[in-house]
């Protein structure tokens, strides 16, 4: 059965065009390598809780820039079936009109007296629409930089910054581990990384009420 939305080039949408797109795309992947290395330096001996089908760090509010969400989708339009990206679009579309408002609050400038949308972050919640029927993610291999850092980096005040399972499992140790904010900065010396969206913002983009031109 042929897929219900069609395959989008991410070459021809107008933000990549004057952009050396396969460029941005293996300089992402080398920073997803390197932080990956260093990661698995720094936690290796930590016995994390964290396993193929635990998706605790899925259902916070995945936040990802225009480059990683281009760089997913174009490695899951060759690796995923046309019914797996269906149940992905169907189920991105359905959360992103569920949580519009939101959602869309994101584009614009936090609220005053606040440095970002931190507390706006906390009122979205729901499961990310790439996890399968195990919880495991679809695009694993690509996902995003915060969800790599997500469990085994600080947070800003020098807390962990993941779910409650890993804070759990950490505390009362000393451990050295890289800070979240910090590391995520690097991301911004690339194309397309001046903006964190979630994943039904991007699909609604695409798929949504006034989908952009695909082919």
């Amino acid at each position: 059965m042929a897929s219900t939305y069609p395959m989008f080039n991410v070459f021809a949408l107008p933000e990549v065009q004057g952009i050396d797109i396969m460029t941005a795309f293996a300089s992402l992947a080398a920073l997803y390598d390197q932080v990956d290395a260093v990661l698995e330096q720094t936690t290796s001996d930590l016995d994390l809780p964290c396993h193929r089908g635990c998706s605790a760090c899925c259902r916070e509010s995945v936040f990802l820039t225009p480059l990683e969400f281009y760089f997913a989708w174009q490695w899951a339009q060759g690796e995923l079936s046309d019914e797996e990206r269906d149940r992905i679009i169907d189920k991105a579309l359905a959360l992103y009109d569920i949580h519009r408002e939101v959602i869309e609050a994101f584009n614009e400038p936090p609220p005053e007296g606040e440095a970002d949308h931190f507390l706006l972050a906390r009122e979205l919640r729901f499961d990310c629409p790439l996890l399968d029927e195990e919880g495991a993610c679809r695009i694993y291999p690509v996902r995003e930089l915060l969800s790599r850092l997500f469990g085994g980096t600080f947070d800003d005040k020098g807390g962990i910054y993941g779910c409650q399972w890993v804070k759990e499992h950490l505390e009362g140790r000393h451990v050295t581990l890289l800070t979240a904010r910090t590391t995520a900065q690097h991301l911004h010396t690339l194309p397309l990384t001046d903006q964190r969206q979630v994943y039904p913002y991007y699909f609604h983009r695409l798929y949504g009420d006034s989908p952009r031109e695909l082919t």
